[in-house]
């Protein structure tokens, strides 16, 4: 076993992917694609929600060898995120990506009579979700990917061969990682790639670290992730932004608490607000109905003849009161 900076955290996470060959293999094995090239778009990778919640997206400039030897150059989005709620954050970020400029390419097109004009072709799009929390029933599997199906009137398959641009620009591919689902004892490649991120192997005390198999049948591309997490303990730089990260995660720990407790006793008053309510309600029943038996019984008493003054002496009420009462 070896102990490294665990990758759950953005900050080690974003230091493994800037290796140029680490990116190509995680991405390339997540996508099940051979990734002749990749690169990071930009520098800004955290997105801040308006709870102050800060998420990891990376955003690359990948060119994919296709089977039959093609190559495509597409944007790969890549977003990690350990809570539920988070999806409707995926999806607007989705949609920013899907219209940007910067997902297309730029060429002059040149139609009748020699006149040139420049157009803007989009950029296929592969995004990948690695997510720590668990889709629900039904969805048990480590890695999950769409696999889009064109149907024509009759319900009949029709081949995509992947070449047609509208089709390119408009359908997207998506892959989810569950972390949860990672199996102990991995079997196939792409299970061995990610098993560096099975949170099973972090230290219960130094949650910053985990402790990973250093088994060589996991392949050389296992090691090459391995060995760029081993450079990653040395790195002064990494361990400061790591410390700080993990005090971030701790002061949203802290606040998401303190914001359940403010939660529950903001219920806990409306709940007795609500009972007071109920109670004041049932008193003005009550009072409503002793004043008509009141009225009553001044009424049948006013019937024997009895003078409003009597009547007030003898139910020791005032003057005005029966007064008001038998209006």
């Amino acid at each position: 076993m070896v102990r490294v900076f665990n990758p759950i955290y953005d900050t080690v996470f974003k230091y493994l992917v800037e290796d140029e060959r680490v990116a190509k293999i995680l991405l390339g094995g997540i996508l099940d694609k051979k990734i002749e090239s990749v690169s990071m778009k930009s520098n800004d990778h955290i997105i801040t929600t308006p709870d102050d919640l800060k998420l990891l997206r990376i955003d690359f400039a990948a060119t994919i060898i296709n089977d039959d030897g093609s190559k495509e150059v597409a944007t790969i989005e890549l977003q990690k995120a350990f809570e539920e709620e988070e999806v409707m954050r995926f999806r607007k970020y989705m949609g920013l990506q899907i219209s940007s400029e910067n997902n297309a390419v730029k060429f002059i097109k040149t139609k009748r009579k020699k006149k040139t004009f420049e157009i803007l072709k989009p950029l296929p799009i592969y995004c990948i979700y690695i997510l720590g929390h668990k889709l629900g029933e039904g969805y048990e599997k480590a890695l999950i990917k769409t696999k889009i199906a064109l149907i024509d009137q009759n319900g009949d398959e029709v081949k995509n061969n992947g070449k047609n641009d509208f089709l390119n620009a408009m359908l997207i591919n998506i892959a989810i990682v569950q972390i949860p689902f990672l199996p102990l004892k991995p079997k196939v490649h792409i299970e061995k790639l990610l098993s560096i991120f099975d949170q099973r192997y972090k230290d219960k005390n130094q949650k910053i670290y985990i402790e990973l198999n250093d088994n060589a049948s996991y392949g050389e591309e296992y090691e090459v992730l391995i060995n760029r997490l081993l450079k990653g303990t040395i790195n002064d730089q990494l361990r400061g932004d790591l410390d700080f990260e993990e005090e971030m995660l701790r002061q949203i720990q802290r606040d998401r608490i303190n914001l359940e407790d403010t939660q529950l006793e903001l219920k806990e008053v409306k709940e007795e607000l609500a009972e007071s309510k109920s109670q004041l309600a049932e008193s003005k029943s009550q009072l409503a109905e002793s004043k008509s038996q009141l009225a009553e019984s001044i009424k049948m008493l006013a019937s024997f003849g009895i003078s409003e003054k009597q009547i007030a002496e003898r139910l020791k009420i005032s003057i005005e009161k029966v007064k008001e009462l038998t209006s």
